[in-house]
């Protein structure tokens, strides 16, 4: 038996020495030829003798793993653990359909067990098309950033944050949790706690229970790319439901919701029902976070700059109303930038998520615009206002 061991060892020892150019020797970078070569070491039992019954049980786990190992290769540690349900589900059940062709490259028998090591080449065409029909997406730049706005109700009375923003309340069970786990996932949740903006609420912006408009405004003033809104129940000591729901702040529009009941296991008591809160989190984040990141991708690709002239401002005071506004008001807004003064105007850069006729009809149209405006003319990426 150890012999048979030392065999199959020595082996792939010399397939890592003759073998210089295998792909998991190297760091893998898009677009090089090797990369969609795995190798792979798959195990079948022998049952009454029949070695061919054996070998292709092995293969056909070689072929498996060396499709996981390629995946997780290729997506990163947390793209595999953001979209794992998708993974297991809908993409690694199919996966003789992503291997273009494979070769045994050696097998040895160890007791009632066949070993075999196979080199498998991946259809990186096929395998990227059935990620994408998948929703499965790659994502580049900073982070996505996180704001939570989810309410605890116990009992009959509901508490939430945001009744009075400055009081800077410690973070409740339900927040914690969810700051933990998107974090793990590669997020950049936002401590509400220690980024509190200075700014002035709305009597709407205060309720229990927000309007979309609200929970947008929320998500400007923290500069969120996404807030989660929703609340956690504790019904009866006995069960947790949790309803979330996750806005998209440049689009201004809801994207994804969820709700999951989970039992309280165990003896009553406060350690029983954050544990049920941890674990109905967890179960929410890996469903929502799929399409969080798909839809945030999709804003980063459509990101313009657009050039605004307003002519008629009576003051700079004025100029910094405006400016302001943009920031913090109009949904979509990334950045706002001063580019040039003339003695009758003032240039403006705006970088937005999305195009510029976008950007005029929610500037124009909004209900918190500072003073009236009135579009005078519009170019390729400029835009020309003046103040009536």
């Amino acid at each position: 038996m150890a012999k048979q061991a030392i065999k199959t060892i020595f082996i792939f020892c010399l397939l890592c020495l003759f073998l210089p150019e295998v792909p998991f020797l190297h760091a893998q970078t898009e677009g090089n030829p090797r990369e969609n070569e795995v190798f792979s070491i798959g195990t079948g039992v022998i049952v009454s003798g029949n070695l061919a019954r054996a070998k292709e049980s092995a293969i056909s786990q070689a072929l498996m793993r060396g499709v996981e190992n390629y995946l997780v290769r290729r997506l990163g540690k947390q793209g595999a653990a953001n979209n794992f349900q998708r993974l297991v589900q809908g993409i690694i059940p199919r996966a003789e359909e992503d291997i273009e062709n494979f070769q045994v490259l050696a097998e040895d028998q160890i007791g009632a067990k066949l070993k075999v090591l196979v080199r498998l080449r991946i259809n990186d065409k096929v395998l990227t098309e059935r990620l994408r029909q998948a929703g499965i997406v790659f994502t580049e730049g900073p982070p996505i950033k996180l704001l939570f706005l989810v309410s605890a109700k116990r009992g009959g009375t509901v508490s939430y944050w945001w009744r009075d923003p400055e009081t800077r309340s410690a973070l409740s069970p339900t927040e914690l949790a969810l700051y933990n786990v998107f974090q793990e996932k590669g997020f950049s949740p936002i401590n509400r706690v220690q980024s509190l903006p200075d700014a002035k609420y709305t009597e709407h912006m205060l309720s229990s229970e927000l309007q979309d408009v609200s929970i947008l405004r929320w998500g400007t003033l923290f500069s969120a790319d996404v807030v989660i809104y929703g609340q956690a129940e504790v019904i009866k000591e006995k069960e947790v439901s949790i309803s979330l729901e996750a806005f998209d702040v440049s689009q201004g529009v809801r994207i994804c919701q969820d709700i999951l009941s989970e039992p309280v296991e165990g003896p009553e008591g406060r350690e029983r029902i954050i544990e049920t809160i941890d674990r109905a989190v967890k179960l929410l984040a890996a469903r929502l976070t799929p399409t969080i990141i798909e839809v945030s991708a999709s804003d980063q690709e459509t990101i313009s700059r657009v050039e605004i002239t307003v002519k008629g401002l009576s003051s700079f005071k004025q100029f910094r109303l405006l400016r302001d506004f943009l920031r913090r008001d109009v949904t979509g807004v990334k950045s706002v930038r001063q580019t040039r003064i003339r003695k009758d105007s003032i240039s403006i850069a705006v970088e937005f998520t999305g195009d510029k006729y976008e950007l005029l009809d929610r500037v124009l149209n909004h209900e918190n615009l500072p003073f009236e405006l009135n579009l005078h003319q519009t170019g390729e990426d400029e835009i020309l206002l003046t103040v009536l």
